[in-house]
């Protein structure tokens, strides 16, 4: 099974040869459309198909620099034609795309049973990969079951789910197709189809070019209609229109190899990452079969949704002579590499997918007030697997078993450590109030005095609203699992996304404010903040761009070492033990391991362990994946991995734009009473 650096390493590849294919596309329309503007240029309408003949086109009566001066017109539009797709993409991000669709929002509070199945799939899918919880889309008018996942980044991210694939398709058929659009999320497909979007675009603008110019020409006709000139302009419009229009349609044509080549390998891969995920392919297989026996298939009738039929569960344009250039591959085939045996026929018949009551009652909202009973927390592994896991570790098992590709294992820890909270605190966090309230709790001191300082700040400047329900929420926080908290903040992402300029900016102080209280900055505070940054980059504030990618150890050598000394000073008491821990982990890097040194607690604290988190983000594939199996060696050194150092952990990770999945030796129930020691250097 790859890892995620290597699945990044092939986004990074596909991504050059996209590149590739774009510019021998545009090189070959741009010489093809520049010959055809050249001769209609150099010709005269009337005499078009007389002088326009082979034997009167020797290269030496051609006039080169006219062709040039076309040419790089030409490319002038396309390349421009692309750069405003992109730019325009990369300010909406994946809702732009959503609402480009016709789709609407899923608000997280939402009482409607079958959205609120839909939103549990999804965030029990997030915590589990531990990617940010993507907003939702609902495709309202569209019959046809299908589903696409848009964005830049895991960020930026948005799942976008028909309305027949949301009434059509089983919970288990549905969380199939929310796997499978997962992986597109966790492991840059999304980056890769905007690119092919936005490059795709400027190939296609010739063609709407020409169908603008042939607009035109009709309105010219209709301005001359009863004048006594000739209408020449309009004539010239219309074959210079049509000219367009047709070369424009050989770009539809490579635009539709192109996309297919991209895409077809990568539904399979997909499709192969959802099973792996869920370990259900029935559920996989059943919705593709559901979508072939099913009238409107998975068809999406949105004006625009030809430009982005790449990015879709299933094909979702309706069948042509092109079909051999199709973004899909065939349902067939799909469902054969599921299930071996399958004999190609699809249902006659679809029926409104049932949910029973008990299922329903567990996807409605609680009452205001209801439900605020503490659940207490569920059993964990048992410590003599615990420790086997551990030790595996520990004796250098590779990264890409701690950090492997979600599977069931995780999605079973998602699904119970969302069991464990109470329905009351549930329905906060997927509300503005709540969500506010939750961040606000969680980051109160568990000293007094200060907490009773941040108490009051929080009188002072948050809503009345808010405060009502950081009153009501502190006793249910005070039970949940330590091992939750960070899961729970990233349940609060969606609403906190919908909240308005004005309330965010309050939020973003209020943050400050509470964490700056105490004159010093714990780990969990700057793990919680650095994740707010993370989810909430464009909204809570943007990240500095990360630059041209470092491949030298040496280069990185002091920001490695901060980041080796603080990890592994906060898992052992002795300094002895630490530079132990600290050379162990640097054996990881062979030979450049010479360039590692174990610094003092004055020369490694926060702010250091910060700088380094951003220059570290800058590295190769490689360095970063050496640094997180370096990481990792550092905490399991004393074999024992305590709930705040998997949250470290976690959020090195996401620095390195490696999300991390649950830990599955932390269950909720298994506290640790080290969690609420501030290690050597952490203030």
């Amino acid at each position: 099974m790859r890892d995620f650096f290597s699945h990044q390493e092939t986004a990074r590849r596909n991504s050059l040869w996209l590149t590739l294919s774009f510019l021998m596309a545009t090189t070959a329309i741009v010489g093809v459309v520049s010959v055809a503007l050249y001769l209609l240029t150099t010709f005269a309408p009337g005499r078009l198909y007389f002088s326009a003949l082979p034997f009167n086109l020797s290269p030496r009566t051609w006039n080169l620099a006219l062709l040039g001066k076309i040419a790089l017109t030409v490319l002038a539009l396309i390349l421009l034609g692309t750069l405003y797709k992109y730019l325009r993409l990369r300010s909406g991000g994946g809702s732009l795309v959503a609402q480009m669709l016709g789709g609407r929002v899923i608000y997280p509070d939402s009482d409607d049973w079958h959205e609120r199945r839909l939103l549990n799939i999804v965030e029990e899918m997030a915590i589990a990969s531990g990617i940010t919880v993507p907003s939702v889309y609902l495709l309202e008018k569209e019959a046809g079951i299908n589903a696409f996942a848009a964005g830049f980044s895991q960020e930026d991210a948005v799942l976008g789910v028909t309305r027949g694939a949301l009434l059509y398709l089983s919970r288990e058929e549905l969380q199939g197709v929310i796997a499978h659009e997962f992986s597109h999320i966790l492991y840059g497909d999304m980056l890769l189809n905007i690119r092919l979007q936005g490059l795709l675009h400027g190939i296609l603008v010739i063609g709407l070019l020409g169908e603008a110019l042939l607009r035109g020409a009709s309105s010219s006709e209709r301005a001359q209609t009863g004048r006594q000139k000739a209408p020449t302009l309009g004539i010239h419009l219309a074959l210079l229109g049509l000219l367009l229009l047709a070369l424009g349609s050989l770009g539809v044509l490579v635009g539709r190899i192109i996309k297919s080549a991209v895409a077809r390998q990568r539904e399979f891969l997909a499709d192969a990452s959802a099973v792996q995920f869920t370990r259900n392919p029935a559920g996989l297989a059943g919705a593709l079969k559901k979508i072939g026996g099913f009238a409107p298939g998975s068809q999406v009738r949105a004006t625009r949704a030809a430009e982005v039929s790449h990015i879709f569960f299933s094909n979702g344009l309706a069948e042509n002579w092109l079909k051999t250039f199709s973004t899909h591959p065939p349902l067939a085939e799909r469902i054969r590499r599921l299930e071996p045996g399958f004999s190609g026929e699809f249902p006659r018949e679809i029926a409104v997918a049932s949910i029973s009551e008990e299922e329903a009652l567990s996807y409605a909202a609680p009452r205001p007030g209801a439900g605020s009973e503490i659940t207490a927390p569920l059993a964990g592994e048992d410590a003599g697997r615990r420790h086997a896991f551990i030790h595996s570790l520990a004796a250098g098992r590779p990264l890409r078993e701690a950090l492997r590709d979600p599977g069931q294992e995780h999605l079973r820890v998602a699904r119970e450590m969302l069991a464990s909270f109470p329905p009351r605190l549930l329905a906060a966090a997927r509300n503005g109030f709540g969500a506010r309230a939750v961040v606000y709790a969680l980051l109160l001191d568990h000293r007094p005095e200060i907490r009773e300082r941040q108490l009051a700040l929080l009188t002072k400047e948050t809503a009345p609203s808010v405060w009502e329900e950081l009153q009501t929420l502190l006793p249910l926080l005070a039970a949940i699992p330590l091992e939750t908290r960070l899961p729970l903040v990233d349940l609060t992402i969606p609403a906190l996304k919908g909240l308005s300029e004005k309330q965010l900016g309050e939020f973003r102080r209020n943050v400050r404010l509470i964490v700056q209280s105490d004159g010093r900055i714990e780990l969990f505070e700057y793990a919680l903040h650095h994740l707010l940054l993370r989810r909430l980059q464009g909204d809570f504030g943007k990240r500095p761009g990360t630059g041209a990618a470092i491949s030298s150890i040496a280069r990185l050598a002091e920001e490695l070492s901060c980041l080796l000394s603080l990890l592994s000073r906060h898992g052992h008491t002795e300094e002895g033990a630490a530079q132990m821990a600290l050379m162990k982990a640097a054996r990881l890097f062979g030979k450049e391991r010479k360039h590692l040194a174990y610094l003092p607690p004055d020369l490694c604290g926060l702010k250091e362990f910060d700088r380094a988190l951003r220059t570290l983000a800058a590295a190769t594939p490689a360095i970063r994946a050496q640094t997180l199996a370096a990481a990792l060696e550092c905490i399991v050194a004393d074999e024992k991995v305590t709930i705040l150092e998997a949250e470290l952990f976690r959020t090195i990770a996401e620095a390195l734009n490696c999300p991390a999945p649950p830990w599955l030796t932390l269950r909720p129930g298994d506290r640790d009473a080290a969690e609420e020691q501030t290690p050597a250097g952490a203030g």
